[in-house]
């Protein structure tokens, strides 16, 4: 629908070369393409319309006129003006409001995981601090007299089992001080083969390739590497219908990389998002130590690169956090204006081929023209002259009436791409015979 309105928004700048004109339609496109700068996402689609539009600008000049280039230079001032700028203003009020809101939330995930880490920080010391004598108790009862052997296999058992609860406590503060923690858990005895089976039978093209011995990871790293995962394939069926996923698990050096890659799609892909998900994918990773990048591909499409620990050593994360998400909206807003800037060189562009246009079908060389003399048929000189006279009415500063029975026409002085100069050549015949000849000034 936005698309559509942008489209109205644009097209009604060609009001100026098509033969019905409304001195309102400047206005109307003021705020259509307001309006779908605060709604419509994608910055290439508004790149390609405006560009369409004002190539259409240039076909409809050339068409319709004889001198296109001021008409042209008309309709793609009025675009700038009435289509583009405003179309940046919504997009800045949009980009600026969206990061308002991240920043908002990001805050308040943040209290929500200082508060998760403090609860499970006193959790951690009471029931701790309750295994702890369990242990000590156990241990204490392993070297007592008077036990059997198999109440001392009992007591070891026990011990070993505090231990591990001791351990397993740990687990459960690393993971209550994750947003997403309750939500993210992986079926029981999923793996990761049986993940991208899942999803290809649900439709999805996705393939798993394995590059070394497959990792053995931890419980919580385990589940780590199965979000990112299961989020990639989810976002990727989301976004990107149709496309090809490609699932890459590699042994290197700092850790395990997992990369998942989706093909760009033959149509148009919904690229909207607000980038929570993302923020609280990279949380999960950087909860095992390991680090997370996601963006789009040089290529077409999107890659999402996950690095996990080992179990030897933790690979250093970057942040992301309040930071990143100002870096992201910045990045967005230099792109939302660099497209003006585009917009004005291919204008520049455009009005350089307009000229030259103008100047093959309407310049009149200087030398042709001294070459022109008075009493000379039509017929003769014919071969000195361009195809076509400019366009009229052309005002020109002292033009004194023609000559008596006469009729005038006017070229534009000049055959060069940069001889246009405000002068224009006047040639008048009568009977077939040039009459005169003048030079005049443009106002």
């Amino acid at each position: 629908m936005w698309l559509f309105v942008l489209v109205v928004a644009a097209g009604l700048t060609l009001e100026s070369v098509l033969p019905v004109h409304a001195g309102w339609a400047p206005l109307v496109s003021v705020v259509l393409a307001y309006a779908a700068g605060r709604k419509l996402a994608s910055l290439a689609l508004a790149g390609w319309v405006f560009t369409a539009v004002a190539v259409a600008g240039l076909a409809l000049a050339v068409a319709r006129f004889r001198d296109p280039l001021s008409y042209w230079a008309a309709v793609t001032l009025v675009e700038f003006l009435a289509a583009v700028l405003p179309w940046s203003a919504g997009r800045f009020q949009r980009l600026s409001a969206e990061q308002r809101h991240r920043e908002h939330g990001i805050v308040a995930e943040q209290a929500r995981l200082r508060e998760r880490a403090r609860i499970a920080q006193d959790m951690h010391d009471s029931l701790g601090h309750e295994l702890a004598l369990i242990a000590l108790h156990g241990g204490a009862l392993e070297i007592g007299a008077g036990l059997t052997d198999e109440q001392r296999e009992m007591t070891v058992a026990l011990r070993a089992h505090a231990v591990q609860a001791t351990e397993r406590l740990h687990d459960l503060v690393r993971v209550l001080g994750s947003s997403d923690a309750a939500a993210g858990l992986r079926p029981p005895g999923e793996s990761m083969d049986d993940l991208v089976r899942r999803a290809a039978a649900a439709g999805l093209r996705v393939r798993l390739e394995h590059e070394g011995p497959a990792p053995e990871w931890p419980p919580l790293t385990g589940q780590a590497a199965h979000r990112v995962v299961l989020e990639s394939l989810t976002n990727a069926a989301r976004h990107a219908p149709g496309a090809a996923v490609t699932v890459t698990v590699a042994h290197q050096d700092e850790g395990t990389r997992i990369e998942v890659v989706n093909e760009p799609t033959a149509g148009s892909s919904d690229t909207t998002g607000t980038g929570q998900g993302l923020i609280g994918l990279d949380e999960r990773v950087r909860l095992v130590g390991g680090w997370l990048e996601a963006g789009p591909r040089p290529a077409g499409g999107w890659q999402v690169t996950a690095v996990l620990p080992d179990g030897t050593g933790a690979v250093q994360p970057p942040t992301y956090d309040v930071t990143v998400s100002r870096r992201i909206t910045r990045r967005r807003l230099a792109q939302t204006a660099a497209l003006p800037l585009a917009v004005v060189l291919a204008l520049v562009a455009a009005l350089t081929v307009a000229q030259a246009l103008t100047v093959r079908r309407t310049g009149l060389a200087d030398d042709s023209y001294h070459r022109l003399s008075i009493g000379e048929p039509r017929t003769q000189i014919a071969a000195l002259l361009p195809p076509e006279q400019a366009d009229r009415p052309i005002r020109l500063i002292e033009e004194p009436p023609p000559p008596a029975g006469s009729t005038c026409e006017y070229f534009h002085a000049g055959a060069g791409l940069n001889d246009i100069a405000p002068q224009v050549y006047r040639l008048c015949f009568a009977g077939g015979v040039l009459v005169a000849k003048d030079r005049f000034e443009r106002v």
